[in-house]
């Protein structure tokens, strides 16, 4: 499950244009469904009807206002566009410190010495997507809509996970450090990702 929200939306903001972050709205739509459901079963071991109530969050609120707005072609005031360009502008920043406060209460060495966690962040990062493409080039959308998953699909791997796991009282190492890492190595990829776009 990648970090789709606070990286993903402004790396496609800031390479692909803001008026492709509606279909990361929708990227986040269909994630949320798929973790609220298969990735707690997983985590359970059984699937659990209560799990959906959470699909009613902030974030997915926000997700489909933002598609009604699109969709309807509504312009929000001058004031409240300026206000969430705001804080859409502090979302990555704000990632990559809270990366930064796991990092630093993390052991490096345990992280960047797992061969494993290099050769998982490989296939996330770059395998995986590239895999992909030549199967979203078959599907009749346009390059856009291409890159946009592209991008997605290359994502690091976000926290939501490890939020499941300490709910569990599960050990959260593995998970911490694959999150640690992707996202250094996200500044790597994604823009190799880019080129076979």
């Amino acid at each position: 499950f990648s970090n789709l929200g606070f990286i993903g939306i402004p790396v496609v903001s800031s390479v692909l244009g803001a008026e492709y972050v509606v279909y990361v709205s929708q990227f986040l739509l269909i994630y949320n469904l798929v973790f609220y459901t298969y990735g707690r079963t997983l985590m359970r071991g059984k699937f659990n009807l209560a799990a959906l109530r959470s699909l009613i969050n902030p974030g997915n609120i926000a997700c489909v206002l933002a598609m009604v707005l699109v969709l309807a072609n509504i312009q929000l005031p001058g004031f409240l566009k300026t206000a969430v360009d705001y804080l859409g502008g502090a979302a990555s920043p704000l990632a990559l410190v809270s990366v930064g406060f796991t990092l630093a209460n993390a052991n490096v060495k345990e992280i960047f010495g797992d061969k494993k966690l290099y050769l998982f962040t490989f296939l996330k990062l770059l395998v995986l997507p590239l895999v992909l493409l030549p199967l979203l080039r078959l599907l009749p959308v346009d390059d856009g809509l291409a890159a946009v998953c592209l991008v997605m699909f290359g994502m690091p791997v976000g926290s939501m996970p490890l939020m499941l796991i300490t709910e569990r009282g599960l050990d959260g190492r593995t998970c911490t450090a694959a999150v640690i890492m992707s996202t250094i190595l996200c500044v790597v990829t994604v823009p190799i990702l880019m080129s076979f776009v």
